[in-house]
């Protein structure tokens, strides 16, 4: 194709009235035809007369798709609202399921999929995915609650502290968001406290921000 046209990520990015990084991730889904053909590269330049049509879902049809949850909603109503800026249809499919739920009072990374492979790996308890946290609270209640956490078994340090309030990163094995959450409640923090999801397994949060959505790229893993 000539170096003249427009990038397909622009291209898309005004048909779906989305972001760039939205039709880029489009596009790298296999979801973009130009002219009838898969492509793949956003940076692939499309003359204006050539047709570019955006599949109603990923080729294939299974999808797994990574939110950016605010805190205080459910995941699901998250997913409602940041659909549409996947231009896959007007509702997340019936099938789509969240795989490790976040629980309401945390916010971070939610993963929602239909592909088997993503799922079972998701759910092993055999192999399970390292998970990383992050844990804004008062330094002061640090004692009576990092404490804990660490004889439980997750690895805490502290990342920066300021104004009498400390982030910790927490890794852990599994699943542990719900008591977690349990946890930090029962300690009725003065001040309060506020817990990101920021990584399952090889799988970060970055680059979305709150309330943000996109596809799993093919080559992501878990």
């Amino acid at each position: 194709m000539s170096e003249e046209g427009i990038r397909l990520a622009k291209r898309v990015a005004a048909q779906q009235g989305c972001s760039r990084r939205e039709a880029e991730a489009l596009i790298t889904s296999g979801a973009v035809q130009v002219a009838g053909e898969v492509v793949t590269d956003p940076a692939r330049r499309v003359s204006e007369g050539l047709p570019v049509q955006v599949n109603a879902g990923p080729v294939g049809g299974a999808m797994t798709v990574l939110l950016h949850k605010p805190a205080g909603m459910t995941a699901a109503e998250a997913l409602r609202q940041a659909w549409s800026a996947l231009a896959l249809g007007p509702m997340p499919p019936a099938g789509l399921k969240e795989c490790l739920p976040l629980p309401e009072q945390a916010s971070g990374l939610s993963v929602w999929s239909d592909e088997r492979p993503v799922v079972r790996r998701l759910l092993d308890r055999e192999r399970p995915l390292e998970t990383e946290w992050l844990l804004t609270m008062p330094v002061a209640a640090a004692q009576a609650v990092i404490g804990p956490l660490q004889a439980g078994g997750v690895r805490a340090s502290l990342g920066h502290e300021r104004d009498g309030l400390g982030q910790w990163r927490l890794v852990d094995k599994g699943d542990r968001g719900p008591k977690l959450v349990d946890f930090l409640d029962s300690r009725q923090l003065a001040g309060g406290w506020t817990l990101r999801r920021q990584r399952l397994g090889r799988q970060g949060l970055s680059p979305l921000s709150v309330g943000q959505v996109r596809l799993r790229l093919e080559f992501e893993k878990f």
